[in-house]
């Protein structure tokens, strides 16, 4: 009761920088950003958060005028670190949807796309099925849970007020995570790539050796079928890789935070 009497009274402009930096987090966090949660439910996520999260928000040294326009700034800060925030922890679908979209292009199915729920894009039908497989994965290993986590971290990483803007942030963004995402894309197509790239080499030894055979027909169906196999034989391969480059992602996420927060690199 003390905590929400000081709120009330006091340091609700505080308790607002905090919401700030949530509802940041929530427009672009994989599985809590998800386009088909509603609005109004991602702005009460956001607000319990922030009041959960209050009390252990360090506040000393924080005092900004809310009828100021210093007041816009400082709230536009912490909605950009929590848009920040939200978005490098979206890049490691990001690499999922990559990795569908090249095996689309090689299964012929490229030009089949769906909507993707998540984020209310045309997405092709592999990658659909990779993010659909990939959100799982990261609920069963509490993945959510781990982003929650983190962003209880980026108060003390990042402190109300003390963004830090410089290059070592925008080179983990732009060098880091973006070459994980484009590894982890090309990985997780690899199997399927090899394969589809030996059966087209077979395909062209028949259409030398055997002319007269419709290579064209053949090799579409015998690409679709094999690549199919393929990945669903790779389903635990996949789980296995995914997972571990979650954790590897969830410390790149810490060391931006931490970078944010003025940190040397």
């Amino acid at each position: 009761m003390e905590r929400l009497l000081d709120l009330t009274t006091g340091e609700f402009p505080a308790f607002l920088l905090v919401f700030f930096r949530m509802t940041g987090v929530f427009l672009f966090a994989p599985v809590l950003g998800n386009q088909a949660l509603p609005l109004g439910l991602k702005g009460f996520l956001s607000l319990l958060l922030a009041f959960l999260f209050f009390p252990l928000v360090d506040r000393a040294g924080v005092t900004v005028d809310a009828s100021g326009p210093a007041y816009l700034l400082a709230a536009a800060a912490e909605l950009g670190v929590g848009i920040l925030i939200g978005f490098a922890a979206s890049l490691l679908f990001a690499g999922v949807q990559f990795a569908g979209q090249i095996l689309d292009q090689e299964l012929g199915l490229l030009v089949a796309n769906v909507l993707d729920p998540m984020t209310d894009q045309p997405i092709s039908i592999v990658g659909q099925f990779k993010a659909l497989l990939a959100m799982t994965v990261y609920l069963l290993i509490d993945g959510h849970h781990l982003l929650v986590s983190a962003l209880l971290e980026s108060y003390r990483a990042v402190p109300l007020l003390g963004l830090q803007l410089g290059a070592a942030p925008a080179l983990v963004v732009s060098d880091a995570m973006m070459r994980d995402v484009l590894r982890m894309g090309v990985q997780i197509a690899a199997p399927a790539l090899v394969t589809l790239f030996l059966i087209t080499i077979a395909l062209a030894f028949m259409a030398r050796t055997v002319p007269e055979m419709n290579i064209f027909a053949l090799g579409f169906a015998l690409r679709l079928g094999v690549g199919l196999g393929v990945l669903a034989l790779g389903v635990g391969l996949f789980v296995y890789g995914f997972q571990e480059a979650h954790f590897d992602h969830t410390r790149a996420l810490r060391e931006l935070m931490r970078l944010l927060g003025g940190g040397s690199s």
